[in-house]
């Protein structure tokens, strides 16, 4: 026969077993706590990324640039380059 009684330092949820001998259910696994904290860094890194992303700017310097038709050929250039020496552009356009 098997004695129930437990001493004054004793207790069932100290030994880590509950009335059904099983794990405590007062609270969630390990693997619970650490999927739910993974879960968490996932969503603050994701957050910080989107931040990061709204204050540098998704835009490099080529997509700022304004673009026109080349004169006398079927491609686009850059209007700046265009502007800055057109003169040069001919040039180079009859040469080739």
């Amino acid at each position: 026969m098997m004695n129930n009684k437990m001493g004054a330092n004793e207790s069932k949820e100290s030994s880590g077993q509950g009335e059904n001998g099983g794990a405590s259910s007062s609270g969630y696994s390990w693997f619970s706590k650490a999927a739910v904290a993974a879960g968490a860094i996932a969503g603050l890194a994701t957050a910080a990324l989107a931040v990061a992303e709204l204050v540098s700017g998704s835009t490099s310097l080529e997509e700022e640039k304004k673009t026109m038709k080349a004169p006398g050929r079927d491609e686009r250039i850059y209007r700046e380059d265009f502007e800055r020496d057109p003169k040069s552009y001919f040039s180079g356009l009859r040469n080739k």
